[in-house]
C-alpha cells in the first residue's frame, strides 16, 4: 500500500477552501495549536493518511480508535493534524501524498505551522514568518509578524511550501519562537495570529492559562536540576502531547 490521502464517503471539501497544517515540530507548537483549534471550532473528521509506514499504530481518543494522522473540516477551514512524527526517510512520501491531494482539492489558500528554537529576542514567544503574495506579505506586517529574511526550512512543511510557491497557491508560514516541551504559550501566540488572519474567533484564554501552568513547571525543574535535584522523574512523566 501507498501512502494516500483518504476522504470519507459522503465528506466532500469545498472548493477554494484554506488549508493548516499541523504536523509536530519543535515544542509540538503546531500540534497544540491545531489540536487546540480543531476542539474549540468543533471540526469533525473527514479523513485521514493511509500508509503502510504506519502500521500498526493507533490513537485512542474518548474511547474511540483513531488514525495517528487526519483530516479534519469546518466550513471552509481544513487542518491536516499529525499526532506522529514523520521519520526523515518517509518525508517525501508524505509529501508527494499531500501535494497531489493539494492539487487536486485547489485550496485557496494554505498556512503552515511549526515551532522554532527560541532565540534572544525582546518579544516573548515571538512569532516569524514568510509568505509568497504581496497581498499576504502586508498582512504579515500589520500584524507584526517578524519576516524571516534568510534562513532553511525543512521537512513536510518545506516541500508543501515549495509546491505552494512554485504554483502560485497563496500560502503563509507561521513559526513561533520556543523554549519549551511542550509550549502552549508559543502556541497561544500563534494562534492569536490565526485568528486575525482568518477571522476565526478562536478564544485562546485556556490554553493560555495551562501554558502558565506548565511554563511555570518547566522553569521550576531547570531550577531543581541547576541546583542539583532530581527532576528527571517529573520531566520523563510529563506527557508531550495537549490534551
Amino acid at each position: 500500500m501507498t501512502t494516500k490521502i483518504v476522504i470519507q464517503e459522503g465528506k466532500k471539501i469545498p472548493e477554494g477552501s484554506i488549508v493548516i497544517e499541523g504536523f509536530p515540530s519543535k515544542g509540538f507548537v503546531s500540534t497544540i495549536a491545531a489540536r487546540y483549534m480543531i476542539d474549540e471550532l468543533g471540526m469533525e473528521v473527514i479523513g485521514c493518511i493511509e500508509s503502510d509506514k504506519l502500521r500498526s499504530v493507533a490513537v485512542i481518543h474518548d474511547a474511540a480508535p483513531m488514525r495517528p494522522i487526519r483530516i479534519y473540516s469546518k466550513d471552509n477551514i481544513i487542518v491536516i493534524f499529525s499526532e506522529l512524527i514523520i521519520p526523515v526517510s518517509y518525508v517525501p512520501e508524505f509529501s508527494n501524498a499531500l501535494i497531489n491531494w493539494l492539487r487536486g482539492i485547489n485550496p485557496s489558500k494554505v498556512v503552515l505551522l511549526a515551532g522554532i528554537s527560541g532565540r534572544v529576542t525582546d518579544k516573548e514567544h515571538e512569532i516569524l514568518g514568510i509568505a509568497n503574495t504581496h497581498e499576504l506579505n502586508e498582512k504579515l506586517e500589520e500584524l507584526d509578524v517578524t519576516k524571516i529574511e534568510e534562513g532553511i526550512l525543512t521537512g513536510i512543511s518545506s516541500d508543501l511550501l515549495l509546491y505552494c510557491v512554485e504554483n502560485n497557491v497563496p500560502t503563509i508560514s507561521l513559526m513561533a519562537e520556543t523554549e519549551y516541551v511542550p509550549d502552549p504559550l508559543a502556541s497561544a501566540s500563534m494562534l492569536n495570529i490565526l485568528n486575525k488572519l482568518l477571522d476565526l474567533g478562536i478564544d485562546t484564554r485556556r490554553l493560555i492559562n495551562e501554558g502558565k501552568r506548565i511554563e511555570k513547571m518547566f522553569k521550576e525543574i531547570t531550577e531543581q536540576l541547576k541546583r542539583g535535584k532530581s527532576g528527571y522523574r517529573e520531566m520523563e512523566e510529563y506527557s508531550p502531547m495537549y490534551g
